[in-house]
């Protein structure tokens, strides 16, 4: 009798364990697939003026008001992926989960408009250097710093 019951509650802990760890999953991934969807690009064909203004709009980021600033990494999503496994760098809100690397990025910044479908961008594209927090292990790319 005592072993079944302890079976039962290793059952029963293994189960919740088991929950926790999907749904925590399942958070990262969302917030991962988010990071993607708002800042990689990295099948960019052609950046002309009007780049921004569309890539906004289609990524969803103009649907009520127009975001101020955003940053398209223009890198395959392996090398986006593989930033996180660089040396830990401490983010700006305190946590020790950011990573630094030298991309390919357009940074697009709001020049005219506040609700969509009035939002204009001015674009700048070059190399430059981005910070991106990471989750997980193996870590994913959840959200973009600077």
């Amino acid at each position: 009798m005592a072993l079944q019951r302890t079976f039962s509650l290793l059952l029963l802990l293994l189960l919740t364990l088991l929950e926790l760890g999907l749904s925590s999953y399942g958070d990262e991934n969302r917030m991962y697939q988010r990071f993607v969807q708002q800042h990689v690009d990295s099948k960019v064909a052609n950046r002309n003026e009007s780049y921004c203004d569309l890539l906004m709009q289609r990524r969803k980021m103009t649907s009520r008001y127009c975001r101020y600033f955003n940053t398209f990494i223009h890198e395959d999503i392996w090398k986006v992926i593989n930033i996180c496994s660089t040396t830990k760098i401490r983010c700006r809100n305190g946590e020790m989960n950011c990573h630094e690397s030298v991309v390919n990025a357009t940074d697009c910044t709001l020049i005219a408009g506040f609700k969509a479908p009035d939002c204009r961008y001015w674009a700048m594209t070059g190399t430059r250097r981005v910070v991106i927090a990471c989750e997980g292990n193996p870590g994913l790319p959840v959200h973009f710093s600077s």
